[in-house]
C-alpha cells in the first residue's frame, strides 16, 4: 500500500474537514489559519506566543509516525550536537548538507500519523530550525500530503519579498514604522489607498470587489509604496515575480516524487523547452541578439557557477559517445546496446537527470541568483545552460527515437486558414503585498497577533488583452483531431534554432465539409491568472471563522500553471513586432489523460493529449525527410501575425470602467440584500 494511502487514513484527513460543496468548516479554517500566521515574518524569530508555547518541544516518540527512517534520527542527531544550520547563515538546496537537514524535517512533517503531531512539529520547527529549511520542508509536505493538499500556501514572492525586489524598496520596507507614519503621515512616499484601487481589481473568482471582500478588509489599512525604478529591456520578463515563482513551485513539485519518472522527466524538459522558446521570443521582440557565453565570460565567473558548466561538459561528452558507439554504461558498470529493444529510453533516464537536488554540491555556496531555486530563472546565463542542455536531449533522441511519427499525420484534412483579433500587449500597474518584509512587532498588540494594514508594492508588469482565433478546416470524414499553436519569429532561416513557444493545444471533433473552430485565450491550457494575496487570504479565513463568508476551496490559483499574462512578447510600440503561428493537426489515438500536476502535484504523473512526446513536433531536432512530412502539407498552416503594444492611458480608461462597473454592481446588490 503506498504510504500516502496508508496515511490519509491515519490521519485526520482535511478532506472529510471540508463540506461536500467545496465550502470549508472550522476544523479547516482553523489549520489555514494556523499555517498562515505561523508563516508570518517567517524570516524572524517567532513572537506568536501561542504558537510558541505549542512548539517547545520536537515529538520524538516514535508511535506517533507511521515511519521513523534515518533521515529523521539524523535530523534529531544534527539538532542535539547543535549542528543545524544557524538561521544567519544563507541557506542553499543545492549544498547537499542543507538539502539533508530539510529532508530529515520534511519526513518529520510528513510521517506524523495525526494533525497534533504535525501542528506541534511545525510549531517547533518555526522556532529551532532555520526559516528556509523550514519553509521548503512545509512546502513539500502540503505538496506532498494528499491529506493537506487543501491548504494554500502563501506565494513564495510573499513569504521572501526581499528576494523578489529591488534593494531600495526592501530598505525603505524595513525601516517603515506604523506609528510615526500615522503621526506624520505624508512625510514618507508610503501612501494610503482606498480598497478599489488595489490592483488588478479583477481576480480569479470576482474576490475583490465582492461585498465579503469589503467586510474582510474593513479594519485594515491599504498602504502603497511605488516602485522605485522602471523595468526596461527584458526586465520586465526576467524580473517579473510570477515569471520567477512559476519555475520555483514546478521544481518545488518535482522534488521528492518518486512515481512517474520517465513521464516527469520527459514533461521536465519539455516545460525547459518552453520557457526557453518564450525567453527567446522576448529577446527577439526587443531587437537584442541572443545570448552566448564566450571564452572571457567563462574565465570571469564565479566560482560557484564552475560546476554548473562542469555538469553539462560532462554530459555533452557522454551524450556524444553513446550517439557514437550506440551504447552507454550505466551506473552499475554494465553496458547497454541503445539500439536494442527500448534501451534507448534507459539511456535517457540514465543521461539526463530532471530533479534540480541532483546538482547537489558537497560544499557552500555563496549568495548567487543562478543558484538559487527562487531566483535562477532571473539570471540570462540560466538560457544559454538551458539551449545546451536542450540540444544535447534533442540531438539523442533524434538519434534513438522511433521515428513513428508519420502514423498521427490525419488524412482528408486541411487547415484552410487562421483568423485572429488584433494581439495587443500594455504595461499594468499591480499591487505586490510585501507585508512580510516589515518588522514583526507592528503586528503584536499585547502579546496578540493582529494584522492592522498590508503594505503594497506597486509595480508595471507586462499583460495582454484577451484575444480569440478561428481555425477553418476542410476534412472529407469525421475524425478526432488534435492541434498544437505555436508561436515563433517572422524569420525564416534555421528552423532548428528558431524558438517555438506553444500557445495552445486542445482535441476536438472534425466533420465533413467546412468546420469553424473558435478558442478564445483565456481557455488555453495550462495558465493561472491573478490571486488574492496573502493579507486578503488570512482577513478572508477570519471572516470565515466568524460565520460571515463561506470560504471557498478554490480561492487560490494553480503555482504551477503559467501566468496567463505573459504567454505574448510584449508588442512593438510604433510599428508591431512582427511573429508567425504554426497550426499542426494530428491524429487523436484516444489515449489522453488529465492529472493535477498545475497545482503541482505529480503523484500520479502529467496530462497530455496523446502518445506523442511532449514538445512535438520539437522534442527532437528535425531533419529534412522529417521536416517536409510534420511541418509542411495540409495537416499544418502558418500565419503572419503582429502585436501591437499600447500606451498605459488606454489601460487606465479601460480600468476605470471595469472598477466603475464592479461598484455599481455592488451597490444594487446590497440595495437588493
Amino acid at each position: 500500500m503506498r504510504l500516502w494511502v496508508f496515511l490519509s487514513l491515519l490521519a485526520l484527513n482535511i478532506h472529510w474537514e471540508v463540506l461536500a460543496n467545496g465550502i470549508a468548516n472550522r476544523y479547516f479554517l482553523e489549520k489555514q489559519r494556523f499555517l498562515l500566521e505561523i508563516l508570518h515574518h517567517v524570516h524572524e524569530p517567532l513572537m506568536n506566543e501561542q504558537w510558541r508555547l505549542l512548539g517547545k518541544q520536537l515529538v520524538i516518540d516514535k508511535e506517533q509516525y507511521v515511519v521513523y527512517n534515518e533521515h529523521m534520527t539524523r535530523f534529531y542527531e544534527d539538532f542535539n550536537l547543535g549542528k543545524l544550520l544557524h538561521r544567519n547563515v544563507r541557506y542553499n538546496p543545492i549544498y547537499a548538507d542543507h538539502y539533508r537537514q530539510m529532508l530529515g524535517l520534511y519526513h518529520f512533517f510528513y510521517n506524523a500519523r495525526d494533525w497534533y503531531t504535525l501542528w506541534q512539529n511545525i510549531s517547533w520547527a518555526r522556532v529551532h530550525v532555520h526559516p528556509g529549511i523550514f519553509v521548503q520542508a512545509l512546502t513539500q509536505l502540503i505538496l506532498k500530503r494528499e491529506d493537506y493538499q487543501a491548504l494554500i500556501m502563501p506565494k513564495i514572492y510573499e513569504l521572501w519579498p526581499e528576494s523578489y525586489h529591488d534593494d531600495v524598496t526592501v530598505r525603505k520596507a524595513r525601516n517603515f514604522n506604523f506609528a510615526n507614519w500615522i503621526r506624520y503621515v505624508n512625510v514618507t512616499d508610503v501612501e494610503e489607498i482606498h480598497p478599489q484601487k488595489l490592483e488588478p481589481f479583477d481576480l480569479e473568482g470576482d474576490l475583490r470587489g465582492s461585498i465579503e471582500w469589503f467586510q474582510a478588509m474593513a479594519e485594515v489599512n491599504i498602504l502603497r509604496m511605488n516602485q522605485q525604478k522602471s523595468r526596461n529591456k527584458l526586465e520586465h520578463l526576467l524580473e517579473d515575480i510570477d515569471w520567477q515563482s512559476y519555475w520555483y513551485n514546478l521544481n518545488m513539485g518535482v522534488v521528492l516524487t518518486a512515481e512517474n519518472s520517465d513521464q516527469l522527466r520527459e514533461w521536465c524538459y519539455y516545460q525547459l523547452s518552453q520557457i526557453l522558446a518564450r525567453y527567446k521570443l522576448e529577446r527577439y521582440g526587443q531587437k537584442l541578439a541572443y545570448k552566448r557565453l564566450t571564452q572571457n565570460h567563462y574565465r570571469s565567473i564565479d566560482e560557484e557557477s564552475q560546476f554548473i558548466i562542469k555538469k553539462i561538459s560532462e554530459l555533452e561528452a557522454k551524450v556524444g559517445d553513446a550517439i557514437s558507439f550506440r551504447s552507454i554504461q550505466l551506473t552499475n558498470g554494465s553496458r547497454i546496446n541503445l539500439k536494442e529493444n527500448n534501451n534507448w529510453l534507459i539511456g535517457l533516464e540514465e543521461l539526463f537527470p530532471y530533479d534540480w537536488t541532483q546538482l547537489a554540491v558537497e560544499k557552500a555556496v555563496q549568495s548567487n541568483i543562478l543558484l538559487d531555486i527562487r531566483t535562477i530563472v532571473r539570471s540570462e546565463d540560466f538560457y544559454y545552460y538551458a539551449e545546451r542542455l536542450l540540444d544535447s536531449y534533442r540531438w539523442y533522441r533524434q538519434v534513438f527515437q522511433p521515428n513513428n511519427q508519420k502514423t498521427f499525420i490525419p488524412s482528408d484534412l486541411r487547415i484552410d486558414d487562421v483568423q485572429l483579433t488584433p494581439l495587443i500587449t500594455y504595461d499594468q500597474p499591480v499591487d505586490v503585498d510585501i507585508s512580510n518584509i516589515l518588522s514583526a512587532k507592528h503586528f503584536y498588540l499585547a502579546g496578540q497577533f493582529v494584522w492592522p494594514f498590508t503594505l503594497q508594492h506597486r509595480q508595471s508588469r507586462l499583460q495582454h488583452k484577451d484575444f480569440s482565433y478561428n481555425l477553418l478546416i476542410s476534412s472529407n470524414k469525421t475524425q478526432s483531431t488534435i492541434f498544437r499553436v505555436f508561436l515563433t519569429t517572422s524569420e525564416r532561416g534555421n528552423i532548428q534554432r528558431e524558438p517555438f513557444y506553444q500557445l495552445d493545444s486542445f482535441l476536438t471533433v472534425i466533420y465533413p465539409g467546412l468546420n469553424r473552430i473558435t478558442r478564445e485565450s483565456k481557455e488555453f491550457k495550462g495558465l493561472a491568472g491573478d490571486h488574492i494575496s496573502y493579507t486578503e487570504l488570512y482577513h478572508f479565513v477570519k471572516l470565515a471563522e466568524r460565520e460571515e463568508f463561506d470560504f471557498p476551496l478554490n480561492i487560490s490559483t494553480p503555482n504551477c500553471g503559467f501566468p496567463r499574462r505573459l504567454i505574448l512578447p510584449r508588442g512593438g510600440s510604433g510599428n508591431p513586432l512582427k511573429l508567425r503561428l504554426l497550426i499542426v493537426a494530428t491524429v487523436y489515438d484516444f489515449r489522453a489523460r488529465q492529472e493535477n500536476e498545475l497545482n503541482c502535484d505529480f503523484s500520479k504523473g502529467v496530462s497530455r493529449w496523446d502518445e506523442l512526446p511532449l514538445g512535438y513536433p520539437f522534442e527532437r531536432f528535425l531533419e529534412d525527410d522529417a521536416l517536409a512530412a510534420e511541418i509542411s502539407g495540409d495537416h499544418v498552416h502558418w500565419k503572419d501575425v503582429e502585436i501591437l503594444h499600447e500606451d498605459q492611458k488606454a489601460y487606465f480608461e479601460m480600468c476605470y470602467l471595469n472598477v466603475k462597473s464592479n461598484l455599481n454592481r455592488i451597490v444594487l446588490k446590497n440595495n437588493k440584500t
